[in-house]
């Protein structure tokens, strides 16, 4: 039976892992101040509502155009609506027909050097260098986001030193756990916090008599080196160094490894994180956990609550530690980059990106999709949420231990994450673990020159 097929409507949502006038005139160049502030804000912001283009750039400006990947066309929406009815008569255009990021920066570079407008795009984090190097991103200042944005995000959309991003949508990984099969094999949930805690508690599962896989670490797109650099950065040691260079040699990098192999002998693990990995544990209840981005775990525990008696009780941590480690979990998402070169193209579009993290709109796109809330004021309007989904709360307490994903540079930096993936996958498939990481750290090196 195709996989596919067997996912419901309601949780195949969750599985799309996806966000006036001024005095002076307001300026996207860093170096420069909005304008004075009228109204308390915070410490280095400039208002509390945030970059408005000045009255001239606002007449002048009819069409912004924004750049997404296909599953934040929505997100895209809300931000097009909200910043078209405070200006009459502009119009944003959104092009949201490529699937990945890395499909979006080659439909940027062709679409520019044709000539097409581009003001407005999302960036995976991961690419951010290629949009400051290639794409001529212009660097924003934190000063132009709304008082209640959240500024510990923002070293996540830096490159250099530069704020090249302003974060949208920001995630994680989790550890989700079917709770009922835990307590009957006698597993404590506050154990899960180590990589010790989780194969004790798999090692129970197993002996329980249960019938079901103890644990699921889906591999494919890219979770497989997410969750090895993870865990390597929970011991102090991220796969990529404070100058950029790969660090597959490290003895936290051989510990994580060494997990996740033996995650692998506890049952054949998933490919696809989305059509098999959730299915498998939400919907067939065939693992008793997985590890799963912290943006599906609403629409997951939603589509679990709603089978009744059918379901089960679910909950999830924050993805474990190494022994002796600390959270120091690495960041997925996106962030929103200004491309636009004209003076009043860029108020406008900054303007926009404004608008993309307005509150409101945070709100709408967290309880579709639970990213951790850039938005102070949205993280409080999410109260409800939160007493719905009490499992969603210590992933926000996540935010100050947030490190960046590596941004890897040279001609083919590019394919080292799917190349380290695919090492990660032969250590699961019982590849010599020593071996394995001496040749994934060469290839590193290989592509990163």
């Amino acid at each position: 039976m195709s996989v596919r097929r067997a996912v419901p409507a309601a949780l195949a949502a969750a599985l799309v892992t996806l966000a006036g006038c001024s005095g002076g005139g307001s300026t996207p160049d860093p170096s420069e101040s909005l304008r004075p502030t009228a109204r308390p804000a915070t410490a280095g912001v400039d208002d509390v509502a945030g970059a408005m283009a000045s009255p001239r750039c606002a007449a002048q400006v009819k069409t912004l155009r924004m750049y997404a990947v296909a599953n934040l066309n929505d997100v895209a929406r809300s931000g097009k609506a909200y910043l078209e009815k405070a200006h009459p008569g502009l119009s944003v255009e959104i092009v949201a027909t490529a699937p990945t990021y890395t499909a979006l920066v080659q439909q940027l570079s062709a679409d520019r050097s044709a000539g097409q407008q581009a003001d407005v795009a999302v960036a995976g984090f991961d690419v951010l260098p290629t949009f400051a190097t290639q794409l001529g991103a212009q660097e924003l200042s934190p000063r132009l986001l709304r008082a209640s944005y959240d500024q510990r995000m923002t070293p996540l959309g830096q490159v250099g030193g530069r704020q090249i991003g302003i974060p949208q949508q920001v995630s994680t990984l989790a550890l989700a756990y079917n709770l009922d099969v835990l307590e009957a094999a006698g597993v404590d949930p506050a154990t899960l916090t180590t990589t010790d805690g989780v194969i004790a508690a798999a090692e129970k599962i197993r002996a329980s008599g249960q019938d079901i896989q103890p644990i699921d670490i889906p591999t494919g797109q890219g979770f497989a080196q997410w969750a090895l650099n993870n865990l390597a950065s929970s011991g102090g040691a991220p796969l990529q160094d404070d100058a950029g260079r790969p660090r597959l040699n490290t003895p936290q990098a051989r510990a994580a490894a060494q997990f996740l192999a033996r995650v692998a002998s506890f049952g054949p693990q998933s490919d696809n994180p989305t059509s098999q990995g959730l299915p498998r544990f939400g919907i067939r209840k065939e693992t008793a956990m997985t590890m799963v981005t912290v943006a599906t775990l609403a629409g997951g525990l939603r589509f679990i609550q709603d089978q009744g008696e059918s379901g089960f009780r679910a909950g999830a941590v924050p993805f474990p530690t190494l022994a002796g480690g600390t959270q120091a979990p690495v960041a997925g998402g996106n962030a929103l980059t200004v491309l636009a070169e004209d003076q009043c193209q860029r108020e406008m579009a900054t303007e926009l990106v404004v608008s993309l993290l307005a509150p409101d709109v945070i709100v709408a796109s967290t309880e579709s999709l639970s990213y951790l809330p850039v938005d102070t004021e949205a993280l409080a309007r999410l109260e409800p949420l939160y007493r719905q989904y009490p499992q969603l709360r210590a992933f926000n307490d996540l935010a100050p231990s947030l490190v960046a994903p590596p941004s890897w540079g040279g001609a083919r930096g590019g394919e080292l994450p799917q190349a380290m993936s695919d090492q990660v996958v032969r250590i699961m498939g019982g590849a010599d673990i020593d071996q394995t990481l001496a040749a994934a750290q060469a290839e590193a090196e290989a592509l990163t020159r």
